[in-house]
């Protein structure tokens, strides 16, 4: 299973931070340090949590267990509010 940004999003970084807005919300996102690099990485394109769990792995001090949970949240968070997309 991969997740993409959808395009009922857009992103803009502001002041060193990432901001998205849902199109159909017309409501503002703001994510912290790791959660930016998560959007980073699929603004790349679909990637799978393995993958983001990688990346995320290689730039901070987290056990890949906790990173993975922490990441599989974010990302229902993120799909719930049609900013990401489950594809298969």
């Amino acid at each position: 299973m991969k997740y993409q940004l959808t395009s009922e999003q857009t992103s803009s970084k502001v002041a060193g931070e990432t901001v998205i807005l849902n199109h159909n919300k017309g409501a503002y996102y703001g994510l912290d340090e790791v959660g930016v690099l998560v959007w980073d990485t699929l603004e790349k394109g679909p990637q799978t949590i393995d993958s983001l769990c990688e990346v995320v792995t290689s730039e901070y001090d987290v056990d890949p267990a906790t990173c993975r949970n922490d990441i599989d949240g974010l990302l229902k968070d993120l799909v719930s509010e049609r900013l990401v997309e489950i594809i298969k």
